[in-house]
């Protein structure tokens, strides 16, 4: 066996687990990333813009539906939407 037939296959062999390595790393980001409870939990129902730095967001957080404005002192709580209370976009 020659010192370049060698090289080839070291060669080789290194491309295949540094591709391996890269899908491992894929695949494991996509699952940990993929089914975060923590975005099941938070979800943003409506958003609107008021102003340059001013808006308004419909958050629903486990199951209660929250009215918050944001502007330049923060994000402020409006009110809070009970079950029964309409929400038309």
């Amino acid at each position: 066996m020659s010192g370049l037939s060698l090289y080839f296959q070291v060669l080789g062999l290194t491309l295949l687990l540094c591709g391996a390595l890269v899908l491992v790393l894929w695949g494991v980001r996509r699952l940990r990333f993929g089914r975060a409870p923590s975005s099941e939990a938070i979800k943003l129902v409506a958003f609107r813009p008021l102003s340059a730095k001013s808006q308004l967001l419909l958050v629903e957080v486990e199951g209660q539906k929250l009215l918050l404005g944001l502007g330049e002192g923060g994000p402020r709580l409006i009110c809070r939407l009970g079950k029964g209370d309409a929400v038309k976009d």
